[in-house]
């Protein structure tokens, strides 16, 4: 895709990591078939193609209007794009370069900024996220139908296996999953205790980042990212710790990011690109056992 970035863009790395993306994109359209927003919609404004084109527009200098903020804020960063794309194009960082530059430029009514304020507050703590799912549950019954079946039953934990084994990994409990469906890393440690592997937890291990990040608050969701990685370096470093087992698809993308993220950071940069930093899901660490 040829381009031609303002030169408020052209010297700036964002600019500059903008335009080897766009470049990549030959607009075949093989993205939208994936896309869950385009397929949802059918609007090519809500498929990657045309968010692509958008963020293109911006860096080019064209208008930028709330209509432009709502289209890339309805992209989920799911990235089942990257799946069907033959060249390669880095699309989740390019929306998220798009997203921090609207952000620049477009001030968000106060009810929508409360709004992104809320869930970076609330999401990211599985405490407090603990506490209003709760009050959800107490007061279902009162709710009219279409709240009611958006609030899921709660769950009660089941026991984690003690047996201490000599194999060892780490699994990322993560904020929202914890507390939704606190059974699900449960279940993977059960798993993988069959096979000979104990599974622990780091207790001052928090969100992924991935609310903030894709929310526009870069600073915030890097915060995440390296109170993670002190969380598990010690396990790493005195543990003999195999690998991060992930157990949530987004949270598992965000941490295998971290590397490119943290590339920048002189204290975190080569402890985030650690072979033992490349997060697993349960069905990969499975193969090895074969």
């Amino acid at each position: 895709m040829q381009t031609n970035l303002t030169e408020k863009y052209r010297q700036t790395v964002e600019g500059q990591t903008a335009e080897s993306i766009l470049r990549a994109c030959v607009h075949c359209g093989f993205c939208t078939a994936t896309c869950p927003t385009y397929q949802l919609l059918g609007d090519e404004l809500d498929g990657p193609r045309g968010r692509i084109y958008l963020i293109k527009q911006i860096l080019e200098g064209n208008t930028v209007s709330e209509k432009t903020q709502l289209h890339l804020d309805r992209c989920l960063t799911c990235r089942a794009c990257e799946t069907t794309c033959p060249s390669g194009v880095r699309y989740a960082a390019l929306v998220d370069i798009g997203r921090r530059i609207i952000e620049r430029e477009i001030p968000r009514k106060p009810l929508f900024s409360l709004k992104r304020k809320l869930l970076r507050t609330i999401l990211p703590h599985p405490q407090r996220f603990a506490l209003l799912l709760k009050l959800g549950q107490t007061i279902k019954p009162l709710l009219p139908h279409s709240l009611k079946r958006k609030i899921p039953l709660s769950q009660k934990k089941t026991q984690w296996p003690k047996t201490h084994l000599p194999r060892k990994m780490l699994i990322l409990e993560g904020c929202a999953q914890s507390v939704v469906t606190a059974n699900t890393n449960a279940a993977a440690a059960r798993v993988l205790h069959k096979l000979g592997i104990q599974l622990l937890t780091a207790p001052n291990a928090g969100c992924c980042g991935a609310v903030s990040h894709h929310l526009a608050a870069e600073q915030e969701g890097l915060a995440f990212m390296r109170q993670n990685i002190d969380a598990w370096w010690p396990y790493i470093e005195k543990q003999g710790i195999e690998a991060i087992v992930i157990t949530a698809s987004g949270c598992g993308t965000m941490v295998k990011d971290y590397g490119e993220l943290l590339k920048d950071d002189d204290h975190y940069a080569e402890k985030a690109t650690d072979d033992k930093f490349a997060p697993r899901f349960v069905a990969f660490v499975y193969p090895n056992f074969q």
